[in-house]
């Protein structure tokens, strides 16, 4: 079942739909967007809304990327050494 919540993000309010067994996930997702956007404008000193989601969804994807990067380089590490091992 569905419903719907709504969010308050730099002070504007924004309804979201979520499975209700998601909606702890959904609200720690909210809090993520949240400390990165008030991140971004605290440091930019920005006050458009558009520019501060635009910097913090670069800053969010960048912080993704490397993750993902040092993930997958950490799974062929441990391949490698499984394939070392005579078993």
């Amino acid at each position: 079942m569905t419903s719907s919540i709504r969010v308050k993000i730099l002070d504007e309010e924004f309804p979201v739909r979520v499975n209700t067994d998601e909606e702890d996930y959904i609200n720690d997702v909210v809090e993520f967007v949240k400390e990165k956007m008030e991140e971004v404008k605290l440091l930019t000193n920005e006050n458009s809304t558009k520019r501060i989601a635009v910097l913090a969804a670069l800053n969010i994807t960048a912080e993704f990327l490397n993750r993902d990067r040092s993930y997958r380089q950490n799974i062929l590490d441990i391949e490698n050494i499984l394939n070392g091992l005579d078993i």
